[in-house]
């Protein structure tokens, strides 16, 4: 089974830049665009949900390169196998206190209501505040959350 994954906005909003060859030789963006590129090559999973599908359009209005462009062409069209809608409903009060205890940030609670599954799941993003969350998330959620 491929590894299951939810991609933060930051992740993408960061990748979405105009390539050169010295912009795809930097460390950084070449994680993020490994990322989205597994994921348009099939070899992992993508969780999504309407509210995040929605996030990615609001951010993203403009494609600035094709490994992007793919994944967000990709993430609109669910298919149960590659890209797999996913939304934790209900969300229970020792669930909201649990995301709270753990000091997740509250704006960002449907990215990780998007992760969330019966067995261990990533959240890729480069938001601190959730990086550091992350063992306490783990704990809780099988949720494991990682710079790309």
């Amino acid at each position: 089974m491929p590894e299951e994954l939810t991609i933060d906005t930051t992740v993408l909003v960061r990748a979405n830049v105009t390539l050169t060859p010295a912009r795809e030789a930097a460390t950084l963006l070449a994680a993020r665009l490994g990322l989205l590129q597994r994921v348009n090559a099939r070899q992992a999973a993508v969780l999504i949900s309407m509210r995040l599908a929605n996030e990615y359009a609001r951010r993203l209005r403009n494609y600035r390169n094709e490994v992007v462009r793919a994944f967000l062409d990709l993430v609109t069209r669910p298919d149960g196998s590659h890209v797999v809608l996913n939304w934790r409903s209900p969300w229970t009060r020792a669930d909201r206190a649990r995301v709270h205890e753990c000091r997740f940030p509250a704006e960002d609670s449907h990215v990780l209501r998007t992760a969330v599954r019966d067995h261990p799941t990533t959240i890729y993003s480069e938001e601190e505040r959730m990086l550091r969350a992350q063992a306490c998330i783990r704990r809780h959620f099988l949720v494991r959350i990682s710079r790309p």
